[in-house]
């Protein structure tokens, strides 16, 4: 008698055992630890590293935010004050060979009606003599006001910024710096656009 009867609780734990694992393996079975597939969104993750064209919130046209400081020379830069008078380009450079880069056409820049101030994390003595005004901003502020910080380095991203007369963003490019006068030409096409600066007519061949 007790031989049977622990024979039929063997057998019920066998059953027991076998429907818990049916249950496991069920496709249809929404409980246990089973991952459900996420819907792509078409957004880039989270986890990733800042997209290097990523301009912030600003749009061509949008409203520039306000610059109020010093430059090499303690002497002030007011961006509200400065695009009155002409439209502003606005550098934002990560190392010194950017800034030197830009200083290099600063007057080509200028000779455009515009003007140019570099804005940097360093000071103005690592860069050497230089024409254009820098800022330097070591706790990034104005790079974080323009969307162009970046998290990863603690440092901008290189950028440049055409503010027009009224304070509105006329060029924006991030992620590098044109060299090599592309920088002068692609500001005037800007320019000539906007109606700033008068389009020459192309050299007549001889």
């Amino acid at each position: 008698m007790v031989g049977r009867t622990h024979a039929t609780g063997l057998a019920l734990c066998a059953l027991a055992a076998s429907s818990v694992l049916a249950f496991a393996q069920d496709p249809g079975n929404k409980g246990g630890h089973q991952d459900e597939a996420k819907p792509n969104t078409g957004q880039p993750s989270t986890n990733g590293p800042p997209s290097s064209i990523n301009l912030g919130r600003f749009l061509l046209g949008d409203g520039a935010p306000d610059i109020d400081a010093r430059d090499q020379a303690n002497a002030r830069y007011h961006l509200a004050e400065e695009r009155r008078e002409k439209p502003q380009m606005i550098v934002f450079a990560r190392i010194p060979q950017e800034v030197r880069g830009v200083d290099a056409v600063s007057k080509d820049l200028e000779a455009l009606g515009i003007g140019v101030i570099a804005i940097a994390p360093f000071r103005h003595d690592r860069v050497g003599a230089m024409h254009m005004r820098l800022v330097t901003d070591g706790a990034s502020i104005n790079a974080r006001n323009y969307g162009v910080f970046d998290p990863v380095t603690s440092n901008p991203r290189p950028a440049v910024f055409l503010i027009d007369r009224n304070g509105k963003f006329q060029m924006m490019m991030s992620g590098g710096i044109p060299v090599d006068g592309e920088l002068v030409r692609l500001t005037r096409e800007s320019l000539e656009k906007s109606g700033e600066l008068v389009a020459q007519p192309p050299p007549t061949l001889n």
